[in-house]
């Protein structure tokens, strides 16, 4: 008997196992329970080794905890029987001669050791694959799981849903661990940020390269295709592949006056590349030697989840760099694996700081590599040819995210190759698009504090303040922006207009904006000269917009007008910038400790912080000293 197949022994395959399982339901302990026997021998053919007279350790292990968790939909009455029946179709295998005596007892009590591991394995959802998610929820919702027009149905509720109702039902993403990054450092939280209207996300993902190629790919396939004895396109299928998915493929490439016969897929990186992505994110699937549509084929009708699906794909399963090193046989590509780990992480620094030169990131990165690997033995020589190599490797990840829409690379130089061929690339910066915050978003959100404004962007200035008066700073700072770039021009007047009936709180938030928006807020911030309330903030906004000079700043030995300059320099900017950079000046004409004498008189609720920042943050010990005395004479009087 045959126990031994490939990927395309499908039917010589099918045939054993049939054979197999009709033989194990006729004894006592095989009694309706072929349908194990069936399930365990197509997990060893179809993914581990095929071979049915070996049964490691390593593969009952990876059955029980692994595929069955991750793959095969069980009711709780019937988690026990899988394990007995496996323990029970090893014994049989022993009777047929298949497997010895001694092996077939040691992998049958190996089960049994695993049943309360399994157990646990199968009932924990972590474990569970986007596949078995979504068939699960699909019949606790009242679909029936067996008839396709019942799971179209199911998939097109599914997409209309929010995105959090989604992620919540498909799990955390595995790109980086809860609470870490890759390197293991904590993910601080991210800074707030506006995303662009859905409409603008869906129209860039569908306009994205990768997504569409594996659609296209994915329409090729049809109900199947055959593919090599290794898992592999066929070349016939590569080579039309080629203008079908807008490849730069080459196929029988000529070199001179030799032409190169294109062996295997693998050569054709652009063609094989989708195929690993659409078998990576079982929108295809392998089928014996055939390939056909995988479980998620689904997903690739809505533009958004598709592409986030995909370019998850590209970290988890492929890496940007490693899909270039795959089949690397010489160690080209060493530093790939740690390459690829460090991306997401500096997608997360430029989503907090915003676009980064190509050339920093690149000696980051090849800094790390040399505090990682041992590489004193290497002459100086090799290792300037692999830094420049290291520094090539990047800026292929980032063309390949920049053909997912996530990034955009701007200002790069070319220059001829010494070597002939593609050309040297150099200088130039990568920022994220609004489609890439969007993606970037929605990962670390899973692993961290990561905010979305934009919300308000539709409320009008009262309601605006007051909404944003209950969120944390950054937030509201955030929120209040987003709003301001909505209503463009037209923002700084609404803002001025809304001070006198906001809240203290709005208020703030309300001046601070006017700030930020800056010298465009000139003729809003203009009406509230030689208003008593708000005249101070004219001036901090003047000398903050560069808009005046130190004159400007001299309160001219008026007391109260000191106190209001100095309390509202407090209010935006904290006390430490208003004593190291307006105390000064604003008490120039007759000198601050003569200000002081005069300060402690003044009635307003902004004296005592005025006093109390001079005598605590001044450099000069007589001017400190006699800030507090100041202050202890104005409480006193109070």
């Amino acid at each position: 008997m045959q126990t031994r197949f490939g990927p395309d022994d499908e039917a010589s395959y099918e045939r054993v196992r049939d054979d197999l399982i009709v033989r194990f339901e006729r004894t006592p302990k095989g009694r309706d329970l072929g349908w194990v026997a069936a399930g365990v021998m197509d997990f060893k053919w179809g993914y581990l080794d095929g071979d049915l007279s070996q049964w490691r350790s390593e593969d009952i292990a990876e059955i029980l905890l692994g595929l069955y968790p991750a793959k095969v939909m069980l009711d709780p009455e019937d988690l026990d029987l899988i394990p007995t029946g496996f323990a029970a179709f090893l014994r049989f295998l022993s009777h047929t001669g298949v497997l010895s005596v001694p092996s077939a007892h040691s992998a049958a009590e190996l089960v049994e050791q695993i049943r309360p591991h399994f157990h646990a394995a199968a009932l924990d959802e972590a474990n569970w694959s986007m596949g078995k998610r979504l068939m699960t929820a699909a019949r606790a919702e009242g679909y029936e799981t067996d008839d396709a027009q019942s799971l179209q149905r199911f998939m097109e509720d599914f997409n209309r849903k929010p995105f959090e109702e989604r992620d919540a039902l498909l799990g955390p993403s595995t790109m980086l661990p809860p609470g870490s990054g890759p390197t293991g450092d904590s993910i601080a939280p991210l800074p707030p940020i506006a995303l662009p209207p859905r409409d603008e996300l869906e129209e860039a993902a569908r306009a994205a390269l990768w997504p569409e190629r594996v659609r296209r790919l994915v329409e090729f396939v049809g109900d199947g295709r055959p593919v090599t004895d290794t898992g592999k396109l066929k070349l016939a299928d590569g080579e039309a592949l080629i203008e079908i998915l807008g490849t730069n493929d080459r196929f029988n490439p000529e070199i001179g006056d030799r032409v190169f016969k294109t062996k295997s897929t693998v050569e054709l990186p652009g063609v094989h590349s989708t195929f690993l992505i659409a078998l990576e994110s079982n929108t295809l699937a392998l089928r014996g030697k055939k390939v056909v549509p995988g479980p998620n084929v689904n997903v690739l009708d809505d533009a958004l989840e598709s592409l986030y699906g995909l370019w998850l794909t590209l970290f988890r399963a492929i890496g940007p760099t490693q899909m270039r090193y795959r089949d690397d046989n010489y160690g080209f590509g060493w530093y790939a694996e740690d390459l690829d780990e460090a991306v997401p992480m500096i997608l997360l620094d430029i989503y907090r700081h915003g676009p980064m030169e190509i050339d920093e990131i690149a000696v980051q990165i090849w800094t790390s590599l040399l505090d990682t690997f041992d590489l004193d033995h290497v002459s100086d020589h090799r290792l300037e040819m692999e830094s420049e190599l290291v520094e090539w490797s990047l800026r292929l990840a980032f063309d390949r995210l920049e053909e997912f829409g996530t990034v955009e690379v701007h200002g790069v130089e070319e220059t001829p190759s010494p070597y002939g061929g593609t050309p040297e690339r150099s200088g130039g910066a990568i920022a994220l698009t609004g489609l890439g915050k969007w993606v970037v978003q929605r990962f670390a959100s899973r692993v961290t504090s990561a905010p979305i404004v934009g919300s308000l962007r539709e409320a009008t200035v009262d309601e605006l303040l007051a909404a944003a008066s209950d969120l944390p700073e950054a937030e509201a700072a955030a929120e209040i922006d987003t709003w301001a770039d909505h209503h463009g021009s037209d923002a700084a007047t609404l803002l001025v207009d809304a001070l006198r009936s906001a809240g203290e709180t709005g208020r703030g938030l309300a001046l601070r904006a006017l700030l930020r928006i800056g010298p465009d807020a000139a003729d809003a911030v203009s009406t509230m000269t030689g208003d008593p309330e708000f005249d101070q903030f004219v001036t901090i906004w003047q000398v903050d917009t560069l808009a005046a000079d130190a004159d400007d700043m001299d309160c001219g030995g008026d007391p109260d007008r000191f106190v209001r300059l100095l309390g509202s320099v407090i209010e935006q900017w904290g006390p430490e910038a208003a004593v190291s950079a307006w105390a000064g000046p604003a008490a120039r004409t007759g000198g601050l400790p003569a200000m002081l004498d005069l300060v402690w008189r003044v009635d307003r609720a902004e004296t005592e912080g005025v006093l109390a920042a001079i005598g605590t943050a001044h450099p000069d010990k007589q001017i400190s000293k006699a800030a507090r005395k100041a202050l202890f004479k104005h409480r006193s009087v109070g």
